[in-house]
């Protein structure tokens, strides 16, 4: 048994990059951790919060979130193995959701780490690459980062995802 990381930023075209992180993890009867990262509401390392009872409620509300997104994610997941795979013979309690806030690409490097994956499965979507060579993507940092294979998908944002349903991204 293989354990994929799926890395997703729920955005429109996502759904043909989980349909090929379950088809990976159907091939080798694989567990996928569907992952989320978050930069909003990180409150990082700093002392900026003045009391412990901030903290600690800023602490709750990271909780609160991350267990709405997590529930999101669970629901939009069940829609679209209903909708689409039909023809992938695959568990949907073969997927745990997690979320994480920070920056993307240490968070996904990270997790590849913490859930022992063999695989990562990440789409990329196309920018100019002048925006590349100044700011570099999500994607290119993991790469360089990680230690297992990495699965590119492709993501574009034309018809053909939408004729699929894929408005809202999975």
């Amino acid at each position: 048994m293989r354990n994929i990381l799926y890395a997703s930023d729920l955005e429109q075209g996502s759904r043909v990059v989980l349909h090929a992180a379950l088809e990976q993890a159907s091939l080798t009867k694989g567990k996928i951790f569907f992952l989320h990262v978050s930069e909003q509401f990180h409150r990082g390392n700093d002392d900026s919060f003045g009391g412990f009872k901030l903290k600690k409620a800023h602490d709750a509300h990271l909780e609160s979130l991350k267990e709405e997104l997590r529930s999101y994610m669970k629901q939009r997941i069940h829609n679209f193995v209903a909708e689409e795979l039909n023809d992938v013979d695959f568990d949907e309690d073969s997927i745990e959701v997690v979320v994480r806030f920070g920056d993307p690409a240490k968070k996904i490097v990270d997790t590849v780490k913490d859930v022992g994956a063999s695989m990562l499965v990440m789409g990329d979507r196309r920018v100019n690459a002048l925006s590349r060579m100044f700011l570099g993507s999500t994607a290119q940092k993991v790469i360089h980062n990680t230690t297992v294979p990495v699965l590119i998908v492709p993501i574009s944002n034309t018809v053909s995802n939408r004729k699929r349903g894929d408005h809202n991204g999975i």
